[in-house]
């Protein structure tokens, strides 16, 4: 007689074939997906890859409207700038936002959205304010008047310690 133990060939395994069965592949993206995925009696494409691409065509459309870019001239811009923000050079996870003049509608290029909505933002579209931003970086005029002076650890930390509370 045997313990409670079920032996190995009476335990119930799924076959490969209905594992298989379960499955499918992904027209665009290749990738073997869950049935679940798929919507529609045909369901060629996953329904990831349904909302990527419903994604780009309405950012495509937006951009055209709003901006006059073409299909396409959005990705060149893109690939042209290395895929990165033009001023800063990072890339984010989100799409960079196309800027533009405000006075003449020239579309400038693609910045992410710091660069876009904060940087310009602050020195108003103005070139003479950024100059002057970067010369004040490269040669602070408290130095030149002062001398050099460090600020404490509490001052430089004290940003760190707010968002901890």
């Amino acid at each position: 007689m045997r313990s409670g133990r079920t032996s190995s060939r009476t335990s119930r395994r799924p076959r490969e074939s209905e594992s298989a069965r379960s499955m499918k592949r992904c027209e665009r993206c290749q990738k073997n997906r869950q049935l679940r995925f798929f919507t529609g009696p045909r369901g060629r494409i996953c329904t990831t890859c349904q909302r990527k691409a419903r994604s780009d065509a309405t950012h495509r459309r937006r951009v055209g409207k709003t901006y006059g870019l073409e299909a396409g001239e959005y990705d060149a811009l893109f690939k042209a700038q290395g895929g990165a923000c033009a001023i800063c050079g990072g890339t984010r996870k989100q799409r960079l936002s196309v800027d533009h003049c405000h006075k003449s509608g020239v579309v400038r290029g693609l910045l992410c959205r710091l660069c876009n909505s904060r940087l310009l933002t602050a020195a108003r579209d103005s070139p003479d304010v950024l100059r002057r931003a970067a010369a004040y970086l490269e040669a602070p005029p408290a130095v030149d008047v002062l001398g050099p002076r460090y600020a404490s650890e509490e001052a430089n930390n004290s940003r760190q310690r707010k968002r901890k509370r």
